[in-house]
């Protein structure tokens, strides 16, 4: 007989090898873990969000100067265009604070899962058993706001899903402590 996952040789009559049997106990035992162990959210700050949209912030007040400086009959226009800029970057900093305010991570016994997203909901679950390595990373522009970035590598051949980066998390050595002790 075969193995119906793997098509392995059986040496007793049944359906899976020892290897295939394993691994779906181990699925099987991280789909039912229910109990967080420790949750944390990202974090929004006013201040880090726009530093991090300085560059089309600065774009928009040099082409504003720029326009107000050649004639006074563009003023109307530019007030306009400005207003429009304002009124649009309000909106979508009430998204990005919505959006941010979502992620959250929870640590089971078995498996990491992360939810975030305001109109479309994502849930990542990534089994312990995937994590090659985590840690943190705190850029000069976080060291302002006192938040870091978490990063997740995980064992796939799929590049796109490999590296896992959860940010901004206020407090970042407390909560890493925590990830750490859990993960031990």
């Amino acid at each position: 007989m075969k193995c119906k996952v793997c098509g392995a040789e059986l040496k007793k009559a049944g359906e899976l090898c020892n290897n295939c049997m394993n691994k779906l106990m181990k699925e099987q035992e991280t789909r039912n873990d229910k109990k967080v162990y420790y949750t944390f959210k990202k974090k929004f700050v006013l201040g880090y969000e726009l530093l991090k949209r300085i560059e089309p912030i600065g774009i928009m007040i040099l082409l504003i100067v720029l326009l107000l400086s050649v004639d006074i009959r563009f003023w109307p226009y530019t007030l306009i265009i400005g207003g429009a800029y304002i009124i649009f970057g309000i909106i979508y900093m009430f998204y990005v604070k919505a959006s941010v305010s979502k992620g959250i991570c929870s640590l089971y016994r078995t498996k990491l899962v992360y939810n975030e997203g305001v109109f479309r909901k994502k849930i990542v679950e990534i089994p312990y058993s995937e994590i090659d390595e985590i840690y943190y990373s705190v850029g000069n522009m976080q060291k302002l706001f006192h938040l870091g970035t978490i990063m997740v590598k995980r064992k796939t051949r799929n590049l796109f899903e490999r590296n896992f980066y959860i940010e901004p998390v206020k407090d970042i050595e407390k909560v890493f402590g925590k990830i750490e002790e859990l993960l031990r």
